[in-house]
C-alpha cells in the first residue's frame, strides 16, 4: 500500500512538473509576444518606461517561476524541502514587487512593510545559507502489524 501511494505521489508531483514547465514557455512566449509587438508600434524600436517595467516583471514573474520549478524538482529527486530555494523564491517575488512599485499608488507604510518583509527573508536566507537547513520529509517503511493469532 505504501509503494502504491508513493507512486502516486511520485507520479501527481511528475505532473504538476509537466503543468508548470507548460505555463513557463507559455509565458516566456508571451513575453516574446509583447516584445516584438511594442518594438513594431510606432515610434519603431522604442520602449518607454512603463513597457519596460512591464516587460521585467514578465521576466520575474518566469525566473519565479524557474525557481518554484527547482524546488518542486529537488523535492522530487531527494525527498527534501529546500528551504533555501523556499525563501529565496519569496524574496525574488518581493523583488519583483519592489521593482514594478507604483509609488502613486501606495502609501509609504505599505513601502515600509514591504522593506520589513525583504529585510527579515533576507535575514532569514543568511542564516539557512549558514545553517545549511534542509528538512528532510523521511519516508519510512512501517513495521508490519504483530498478527494477534500468533503466539
Amino acid at each position: 500500500m505504501n509503494q502504491i501511494i508513493k507512486t502516486v505521489e511520485k507520479l501527481l508531483i511528475s505532473l504538476i512538473l509537466l503543468i508548470f514547465f507548460s505555463i513557463l514557455i507559455l509565458a516566456f512566449i508571451d513575453i516574446i509576444y509583447v516584445i516584438i509587438s511594442k518594438i513594431i508600434t510606432h515610434p519603431l524600436f522604442i520602449i518607454d518606461a512603463e513597457s519596460l517595467m512591464e516587460l521585467f516583471s514578465l521576466f520575474l514573474i518566469i525566473l519565479l517561476g524557474l525557481e518554484l520549478l527547482e524546488t518542486i524538482k529537488a523535492y522530487l529527486r531527494e525527498d527534501v524541502i529546500h528551504v533555501e530555494l523556499v525563501v529565496l523564491v519569496a524574496i525574488i517575488a518581493l523583488s519583483r514587487k519592489v521593482i514594478i512599485w507604483d509609488f502613486n499608488k501606495y502609501s509609504y507604510l505599505e513601502m515600509i512593510s514591504l522593506a520589513i518583509m525583504i529585510l527579515a527573508l533576507s535575514l532569514a536566507y543568511f542564516l539557512v545559507k549558514r545553517a545549511e537547513l534542509k528538512i528532510h520529509v523521511k519516508k519510512t517503511k512501517r513495521d508490519p502489524v504483530p498478527d494477534k493469532t500468533e503466539k
